[in-house]
């Protein structure tokens, strides 16, 4: 027989109720299973509580490129920026184009 207190009900009170510990890829839906099997049960139920019914969109880059680019804007070899730009995800081509358009902004004004 499960046994959950309603009254004091939340998500790890049911994963213990509902046996999940242990038999994760019989309990847990697929997405839930593979983020389990990436960053572990607490994280897992973590973003479930918080994100449980969103979509959730994970770009193809960890950085916004305003920032790889102020990081790149202090380096006067482009050889230099580029390495910047290629270990933040992006091209050298993008990283001087954003700093290109600050420069005429700040020119501009």
């Amino acid at each position: 027989m499960i046994k959950i207190d309603f009254d004091n009900i939340n998500d790890d009170l049911v994963y213990k109720a509902f046996s999940v510990e242990g038999n994760e890829s019989d309990a847990l839906n697929d997405s839930y299973l593979e983020l389990f099997e990436l960053i572990g049960k607490d994280a897992m139920i973590k973003l479930f509580k918080h994100f449980r019914g969103d979509k959730i969109d994970c770009p193809m880059r960890l950085y916004r490129p305003e920032f790889i680019a102020d990081l790149a804007r202090t380096i006067a070899d482009r050889r230099e920026r580029a390495k910047i730009a290629r270990a933040g995800g992006y091209s050298a081509k993008v990283i001087e184009a954003i700093l290109n358009k600050r420069r005429k902004e700040v020119e501009s004004e």
